[in-house]
């Protein structure tokens, strides 16, 4: 129950080459992604024809994702619910194909169902299910062609895909299954029209990479939030009236082998969208006191600062402790999430005789848009019945149980403080299960 409703949610899921990663799903697209994620999947998993057919260029990936939660205590209501994921994907590499060099071309399409607990149960501000949300139906997530120039320096890429492939994001946070986590930033989804796997947008994105791992980043995407409605998933003509542009700065840090990898991201948008003020008529006063019309602001912005690394290593490959942050901050004129931020650790591998086992904790702290607090208290002094927004805190605790390449178990526990960021519902706990199957 986000204060003012914002649409459906956008979500990224993993579609993983392995149970636990995937290029261009989870992880970032591009080559400036997050460096300490788990890396894709080796010979031992592209068997056979897949192999072969890797060898040439051609790079096919079919994955099965569920998550499960059940409210414990606390919430709105009692009970359950089950979402699901079926995603596939093709990726070309267009110098084996046809010998330009530095190409890729990528086209994938999933397959949604299920129950959102957030809103058929607990009212939380941010969904315990990062799964749920995109569409619920049959559809394209990308269709997408990426050209490196300059020996790989700088990268252009175009096609109907995602803000987040490139923006505000790091991977450590989808190892949890609340979407706040997972893995970028939830207050950019409902601040604005930046976009997440599965929703795409048509969009135009360059790349420069700065040398000693600085890399900057800028894009236009549309924006067209009718494509996250179910049922209007293969609806992709595009739409030009208004658009997102984010610009971002980002750094990669110790690269070396068996090094501490680590990742930072600076970086800002703007939303042309013209869109009513959440308390002020066109005169600054209230409009719930005054009767008159909200005023309307022509644009909207968010800005973000986040970063993951790896602190301590348990041995070699990507085995070690991660830490990771993000804060964001957004129009008070037009935010329903004025400040954001998140928090934690993965430990990946922390033990010899499970090195592909994982365990982290994760905190969100949410702010409802003081303006909407300030609107909603003035509804109250009418009589109308609101409930006053403020804070929202939750916690995610998960155990990653890698059974083997092709199958990830991961059970969670959850506990929300301040459901829907008021007093009205007891905190919550939510008991979690994401399941994982990859080829």
């Amino acid at each position: 129950m986000i204060a003012d409703a914002p649409p459906a949610p956008v979500v990224l899921v993993a579609a993983p080459t392995t149970a636990e990663s995937a290029p261009g799903a989870s992880q970032p697209a591009n080559d400036a992604g997050a460096t300490v994620a788990r890396p894709a999947a080796g010979p031992e998993i592209a068997q056979g024809w897949r192999r072969r057919l890797a060898e040439k260029g051609i790079l096919l990936n079919a994955s099965y994702t569920s998550e499960s939660a059940a409210v414990v205590t606390g919430g709105r209501d009692d009970g359950a619910a089950y979402t699901q994921q079926i995603h596939a994907s093709l990726q070309i590499d267009t110098g084996k194909i046809i010998g330009l060099d530095g190409g890729k071309f990528i086209f994938s399409v999933l397959h949604r169902k299920g129950e959102d607990l957030t809103a058929t149960r607990i009212g939380n501000l941010f969904e315990v299910q990062e799964l749920f949300g995109g569409g619920q139906d049959f559809r394209p997530a990308e269709i997408s062609y990426e050209q490196k120039l300059d020996d790989g320096r700088t990268a252009l890429k175009i096609g109907l895909y995602h803000t987040g492939d490139d923006f505000a994001t790091i991977s450590t946070g989808c190892s949890f299954q609340n979407f706040a986590l997972c893995p970028r930033p939830t207050s950019l989804f409902y601040n604005s029209g930046f976009s997440g796997f599965p929703i795409p947008r048509w969009a135009v994105r360059v790349r420069r990479e700065l040398g000693h791992g600085v890399f900057v980043t800028l894009a236009a995407f549309e924006v067209n939030g009718e494509r996250a409605q179910t049922g209007n998933g293969w609806h992709v003509a595009p739409r030009f009236d208004s658009f997102v542009v984010p610009l971002e700065l980002g750094w990669k840090i110790d690269q070396k082998p068996n090094g501490l990898p680590g990742l930072l991201r600076i970086g800002a948008l703007v939303d042309t969208t013209d869109k009513p003020d959440v308390r002020d008529d066109v005169n600054g006063g209230s409009y719930v006191l005054t009767g008159l019309l909200p005023a309307t602001r022509h644009e909207r912005w968010s800005a973000w600062i986040m970063g993951e690394k790896m602190v301590t290593r348990f041995g070699p490959g990507d085995r070690g402790l991660v830490v990771f942050g993000t804060f964001t901050r957004s129009d008070s004129h037009t935010a329903r999430i004025k400040n954001f931020a998140t928090a934690g650790f993965v430990a990946r591998g922390p033990f010899d005789g499970r090195p592909k086992d994982s365990f982290g904790f994760g905190l969100i702290y949410g702010r409802v848009n003081p303006r909407i607090t300030e609107r909603q208290r003035d509804q109250s002094s009418l009589g109308q019945n609101v409930i006053v927004q403020t804070t929202e805190t939750s916690a995610e605790l998960f155990y990653g149980w890698q059974v083997n390449p092709h199958l990830l178990f991961r059970p969670n526990l959850q506990y929300i403080h301040r459901v829907g960021g008021s007093d009205r519902y007891p905190d919550a706990v939510v008991a979690g299960l994401t399941i994982k199957a990859g080829l």
